[in-house]
């Protein structure tokens, strides 16, 4: 598939307005991490690690790893 000339110029030329409204980032300031995003981020590994857990559920009752407070059906177990 071709981009036509014009089309192309358009998006160099968005691309370039878009890069130039970005301020310059310079190695020698450190930049700080928002609070929000270190917060944000701890809630999405715990719920990461819950889903995990719920999608293996039954070899960890297997392995002896978790109590077996709600037993799962043996024709769930597997073979």
């Amino acid at each position: 598939m071709q981009i036509r000339p014009k089309t192309y110029l358009h998006f160099i030329s968005l691309w370039r307005s878009l890069r130039n409204a970005i301020p310059p980032h310079h190695d020698d300031v450190p930049a700080e991490t928002s609070p929000f995003l270190i917060y944000t981020a701890a809630v999405l590994m715990l719920l990461l690690a819950i889903l995990e857990l719920d999608a293996h559920r039954g070899e960890l009752e297997l392995l002896g790893l978790l109590g077996n407070d709600y037993p799962i059906p043996p024709a769930f177990l597997g073979p």
